[in-house]
């Protein structure tokens, strides 16, 4: 909760978001997916169309076999095992990703967002502009944990 002008108001996404968003076009190709994630650390993308609104996102769930560990991830193994879930190199972001895009907005609350994670156990989220629908930032487990751990400002 936060106080402005003697009211307590709800904490939005807009207060603890992060303003980088990390997506790639539906044509991305799997290299260009996992590169991605690997210069950014990041666990997911984005996936967004040529107005820059999201259309889905992969996760590295999407991009791996069944069962398969961070270590094991490029061994012939994995990737015949890929190859026998559909999912091959040659594919690109939208053949793979999971649509449509579960997204929240900078006025989305935080409980309200939590919920939201919690019930399609994901772990961040793209955050659009509630106007033009375009992606806006990203928000992240963490950041949600920011939101509870902020302290009251003294006066």
């Amino acid at each position: 909760m936060r106080k402005k002008a003697g009211k307590t108001m709800t904490l939005q996404v807009n207060d603890v978001m992060g303003t980088v968003a990390i997506a790639v076009h539906r044509e991305a190709t799997f290299a260009e997916l996992t590169e991605t994630m690997r210069r950014f650390k990041v666990g997911n993308v984005a996936v967004i169309d040529a107005d820059g609104r999201p259309v889905g996102v992969v996760s590295q769930d999407d991009l791996l076999p069944e069962g398969t560990t961070s270590r094991g991830r490029n061994t012939p193994e994995a990737r015949r095992e890929r190859q026998r879930c559909g999912r091959t190199v040659e594919m690109i972001a939208g053949e793979i990703m999971t649509s449509p895009a579960l997204t929240v907005t900078r006025q989305t609350s935080i409980p309200e967002a939590v919920r939201l994670m919690h019930a399609n156990r994901v772990e961040q989220l793209p955050v659009v502009d509630a106007v033009s629908g375009k992606i806006a930032g990203t928000l992240h487990q963490v950041d949600l944990l920011r939101a509870f751990d902020r302290r009251p400002v003294d006066s």
